[in-house]
Parts: structure tokens; sequence; C-alpha cells
């Protein structure tokens, strides 16, 4: 049997969306976007659109782990 929730109820459901989760997707987006600014504002960089096409799973891969590791140990402690 497959049971679906309801759209848009994960953080309800899901507290620690709410806390640590919520800091990483910040964290992550973060780090992806300072990649992005930093690469194209280069002399003779590529283009942002030029960048996407580029950007591939290892660097996501990447600045996740730079994402998680700057969750604090407090997240977790106020879960």
């Amino acid at each position: 049997i497959v049971v679906f929730l309801p759209l848009n109820t994960t953080s309800l459901l899901q507290p620690m969306d709410q806390g640590v989760i919520a800091s990483f997707k910040a964290y992550y987006l973060r780090s992806t976007f300072t990649q992005t600014i930093r690469t194209t504002e280069k002399e003779g960089g590529p283009t942002r659109k030029e960048f996407w096409k580029v950007f591939n799973i290892y660097h996501a891969v990447k600045n996740i782990g730079e994402a998680w590791n700057e969750v604090k140990q407090s997240n977790f402690n106020g879960v």
C-alpha cells in the first residue's frame, strides 16, 4: 500500500526540516551562488549560462559537503 502525504506538509511533519535541513539548504544555496558569482565575474570568465552548462554532480556534491560542515551543533541540539 502506498500512501501519499499532502502537498507542502514536509516541514510540519518532519521537525528536522525546520532547523537542520533549513540551515543546510541555506548554506548550500549560498555556497553554490557564491561559486557562480566568483567564477562568472572573472575577467574573460564564462557567462552564468555557460557556468550552469558545466556545473555537474561533482560540483553539487562538493557544495553539499561544504554546506553540511557549516551546520552548527547548536542546530542539532535545538531539534
